[in-house]
């Protein structure tokens, strides 16, 4: 019996693209690496951004450069950064629901953590992983094996609910149930190749699966 939802935060409960997106399109600009678009930048982001740094020409000799100077602009702009406006009442309804909640990120801990205890959310959360507690990033499932590990849980009675294709695709490796919101990095076109069991315009439609 599906008991249990487990979130992903940056672009499912945070909403933090359009803030994240401009303190890179920043420190590229400020370095001479050109005007990122937003279009690239929704599909080549993710936690790991070796990648989308090869892809904008960055050397390997200048990432740390290019690293230091992002997050000189990410902390400039932290402060703007709010949850979505439909994820506390969703929380709130599906703890009156009585549905087990936890949270799987591969987002810095401090950072997390700072924001649960800012924003008032951790009471929520039964469990918390991010990204210095697995080893492996999604779309490895190993993060959400670990918090099944923790709430002794069985990967049938749990959904995982996240904005990206590889969010869907973690939870499916890890033999969850999975749902994308709309709202956050990727496009719907992009997570329905994917085949998600449920498609959320936003956090505010999850507990109706539990109601």
């Amino acid at each position: 019996m599906l008991d249990f939802v487990i979130f992903d935060y940056d672009g499912t409960l945070l909403d933090s693209l359009e803030i994240t997106y401009q303190s890179f399109r920043k420190a590229f600009s400020e370095l001479g690496y050109g005007d990122m678009g937003l279009e690239f930048f929704r599909r080549e982001f993710s936690m790991n951004h070796d990648e989308m740094y090869k892809k904008m020409g960055v050397g390997e000799g200048r990432v740390k450069e290019v690293e230091d100077a992002w997050l000189d602009c990410w902390e400039e702009m932290r402060g703007d950064i709010r949850l979505f406006p439909q994820t506390v009442p969703a929380l709130e309804k599906l703890r009156e629901l009585e549905v087990g909640m936890g949270l799987v990120s591969d987002g810095r801990g401090l950072r997390i953590r700072e924001d649960l205890v800012r924003f008032d959310i951790g009471r929520f959360f039964s469990v918390v992983m991010t990204r210095e507690d697995a080893i492996e990033r999604k779309p490895s499932p190993k993060s959400l094996l670990v918090a099944l590990e923790r709430i002794k849980k069985d990967c049938g009675e749990c959904i995982y609910v996240g904005d990206r294709v590889e969010d869907i695709q973690a939870g499916r490796a890890a033999r969850m149930m999975t749902g994308c919101v709309c709202n956050g990095t990727h496009k719907l076109e992009w997570m329905l190749k994917e085949k998600p069991d449920f498609i959320f315009s936003d956090v505010s439609a999850v507990p109706e699966i539990f109601g």
